[in-house]
Parts: C-alpha cells; structure tokens; sequence
C-alpha cells in the first residue's frame, strides 16, 4: 500500500483562509444603472445608453457616471438601483465582495472566493490566484 505524509502531499501555507469579512474595511454600496442620451458624432441622432456603476446612492451614480465615462454633452434622464445598498469588502481593484455564511462572494463576476487573512484571494473552487480582483484592506 502506498501512503504519504499529508504534511509532504501539500505545502504548508502560512496564510490563514478561513477568515471572517469583520476583519476588512466595508463601505455601504449599491449597484445602479445610469441611463443617459448621448448625440451620435455626426450629429442628427440621439443615443439611448446605460452605464452600470458601484455607488452609495443615486446621487453618487450619477457622480461616479461623470468620473468613469468622461462623458461631454450627454443628459441623464434616470438612475435604476439594480442591487440594494448593502456593506460590502471594496477591494484595491473596485471588485465588491460580501460574506454569506463561510462563503464569500464576488457581486460582479459572480466567482465565490476565499480570503486569505492578508486580503489575498483565490478562487473557491480550483485555489487559482485572482491578481486581478486585487487585495482586501485589513483593519
């Protein structure tokens, strides 16, 4: 019979991850949809657009539409909340992620995660390193 020592078959890790979400900043956000008319370069016709953004309230969609987009000459006509405002861990890449249970969960890709107690994060079913969804800032 072939056996092994569980502590040769994986390398250990020095990072804890099953943390809590008590250990990282929250801010109450929201997710809301900014609709918007835009003039067509050429002139003539009018755009109907929406732009998705994460904000506190729809005040601040409209503010964090004008800072993502950059957009000149475009009137909003109005703002849909499309996810209720809740606190949710911000990461250092703007990816929100929330606790359910021992389950964290990205609200934007939909990818559940774990958290490393330094804010690190991989994937919750294969362990591959998310680079892109950044850190959690710890406390």
């Amino acid at each position: 019979m072939n056996t092994q020592n569980v502590k040769t078959a994986a390398p250990e890790s020095s990072e804890r991850w099953d943390v809590k979400a008590c250990l990282f900043k929250t801010q109450n956000i929201g997710r809301y949809s900014v609709k918007f008319e835009a003039p067509c370069i050429g002139g003539g016709t009018t755009l109907n657009c929406s732009h998705i953004t994460n904000a506190s309230n729809a005040f601040d969609a409209v503010a964090c539409f004008k800072r993502e987009t950059r957009a000149a000459d475009c009137n909003v006509y109005a703002v849909d909340e499309i996810e209720p405002v809740q606190p949710v861990c911000l990461s250092t890449t703007g990816y929100r992620l929330v606790q359910r249970g021992y389950i964290w969960l990205c609200l934007d890709t939909g990818v559940i995660v774990e958290v490393a107690q330094n804010g690190n994060m991989r994937r919750g079913d294969d362990g591959t390193t998310l680079p892109a969804y950044g850190t959690l800032t710890c406390i």
